[in-house]
């Protein structure tokens, strides 16, 4: 999604936050979750793109965490990587329902 959104997401999420993967070219955020966890989600606004197979998503080593971005690598981890590595998904659609609402709707 969007930084600019993004950054909203993230937060609302505050330390429920899983890796969050920046690329600072493409000015975009990505979380992560388990495989087919976000199957059923709607799209919820343009620029937020839930990834399915087949999609290839490329992710820095685990060290890259510097930022902002000064002329080095374009894609870096915004919230690094744990132990854990992966965000829960109803917090995170929770966090995007509060923040986006859905494709040609309002909020409830």
């Amino acid at each position: 999604m969007p930084t600019f959104v993004g950054l909203r997401v993230v937060s609302r999420l505050r330390e429920r936050s899983g890796p969050v993967v920046q690329d600072q070219v493409a000015d975009v955020l990505t979380w992560l979750v388990r495989p087919g966890a976000a199957a059923g989600w709607e799209e919820r606004a343009p620029g937020v793109d839930i990834m399915r197979a087949p999609r290839v998503l490329a992710v820095p080593p685990a060290s890259w965490c510097e930022g902002p971005w000064t002329g080095g690598a374009a894609i870096r981890w915004l919230i690094g990587p744990t132990p854990t590595c992966l965000t829960d998904p109803p917090v995170l659609l929770e966090a995007l329902r509060h923040v986006l609402p859905p494709r040609g709707g309002r909020r409830a």
